[in-house]
């Protein structure tokens, strides 16, 4: 478990329990043992504690199961706690969870498509004044890997991303279109702006913090006129002031966003022992959506994993995410020239990309932060030192030119 934590050991033994043995009920299950362990890696879970939990069950068949499971819980230290809104971000993702995923496996089984199968399974979701838990399968038992978040992510991955975004802003599309009754009641939930109770806390700060090293950067790289346009590009205004007013502006053509898109948040499964050829890709983490235009995710996406050479490929990247978005648009029963044409897509660039460029400084530092060192969100001179590293500054510089010179 978490160091520092405020709870005892056997009090979050016999909560654990407890929810596994909720879950189980679901799956018809009578008998069980099970195993309990923890995570040491606080950078993978700085939004959420995290359990593991390894069950050996029975079902009232006596058929025997193994279920390998994920808790997912609100923090309990409290430096970290008073410092992050956890419960809004948890609401958010268990109506990702119990809600959204439900009514688009619904959609496609009526139209005898595959099941949807880009997000991890669901066995239980609680939300209530005490408790703030998920508990999904555990990819990493299904040999599912995270991308080594210190390395830029190669052009293959970020394909399959876009593949499973496509698919993912493809059916909040064609769902608003069509009218779906339950999307429409759902959508509700993700219209507020998520990053209002961020920026009143130590967050925002960091934000802030990291727009400043990146003009320090371009500064004493000799990157005067770079840094020019950049300020430029954003109005001269301040960085959290452009991404409030970014997501608060409201845009007819949206979806349902992922909304947190840097390299922790997605896990790949390969066909090869030497994890080279990528065949399948889940996305983590919700705690971020909201309803905005698809850029959010995709200027997101690519800005926090891309470097300079990544960066080359980029039309090719927006074109593949295109392709798969039109095609899924069509196997829903839709014409994709009307409900988000490619023009469409690159105005929509020209307009919110600077939410990913301006995200990318801050990214980058939890990027390059050692496994040792806590994400707790207030240690500068730990993300100060990482400024210093030569592959830092390389992917800072490489985005900011990119946003400043590339127009779609």
């Amino acid at each position: 478990m978490s160091k520092g934590n405020d709870l005892t050991t056997g009090f979050l033994t016999d909560l654990f329990k407890c929810v596994s043995a909720e879950a189980l009920k679901r799956e018809n299950i009578e008998k069980y043992d099970l195993k309990i362990y923890g995570t040491e890696d606080k950078i993978e879970q700085y939004g959420s504690d995290i359990a593991y939990i390894d069950i050996s069950a029975e079902n009232f068949n006596a058929e025997r199961r193994d279920y390998n499971l994920v808790l997912k819980y609100g923090h309990t230290q409290k430096n970290i706690k008073n410092k992050i809104p956890i419960r809004e971000g948890f609401q958010r993702e268990i109506d990702i969870y119990s809600k959204l995923i439900p009514c688009y496996q619904a959609f496609k089984q009526n139209k005898n498509l595959p099941k949807f199968c880009i997000t991890p399974k669901c066995f239980l979701t609680k939300f209530s004044e005490t408790d703030a838990i998920i508990v999904l399968e555990n990819l990493k038992k299904q040999e599912y890997h995270t991308y080594n978040r210190n390395l830029p992510m190669n052009v293959k991955h970020i394909k399959l991303i876009l593949e499973a975004y496509a698919e993912w802003h493809a059916l909040s599309f064609v769902m608003q279109h069509h009218q779906n009754e339950e999307y429409l009641n759902i959508k509700k939930n993700f219209t507020s702006n998520p990053w209002k109770p961020y920026f009143k806390n130590q967050l925002g700060e960091l934000i802030d913090f990291g727009q400043d090293t990146l003009h320090n950067i371009l500064e004493q790289n000799g990157y005067d006129d770079l840094l020019g346009k950049y300020k430029q590009k954003l109005g001269n205004a301040h960085a959290r002031t452009v991404i409030m007013d970014l997501m608060d502006t409201k845009e007819n053509k949206a979806v349902i966003l992922h909304g947190d898109c840097w390299n922790n948040n997605f896990m790949f499964k390969y066909s090869d022992d030497s994890l080279t050829k990528c065949i399948a890709v889940a996305l983590l983490d919700f705690q971020m959506c909201s309803f905005k235009s698809p850029v959010f995710d995709l200027s997101h996406l690519i800005y926090a994993v891309a470097s300079e050479e990544e960066l080359l490929h980029f039309r090719e990247l927006i074109d593949h995410y295109y392709f798969y978005l039109s095609n899924y648009m069509k196997k829903f029963g839709s014409n994709p020239e009307k409900l988000f044409p490619f023009r469409l897509l690159k105005s929509h660039w020209r307009k919110y990309c600077a939410y990913g460029a301006i995200l990318n400084p801050y990214i980058a530092m939890y990027c390059f932060v050692d496994k040792e060192n806590t994400a707790d969100f207030g240690v500068y001179q730990t993300l100060k030192n990482v400024t210093t590293k030569r592959e830092y500054i390389r992917r800072v510089i490489g985005v900011a030119r990119h946003f400043v010179e590339y127009e779609l």
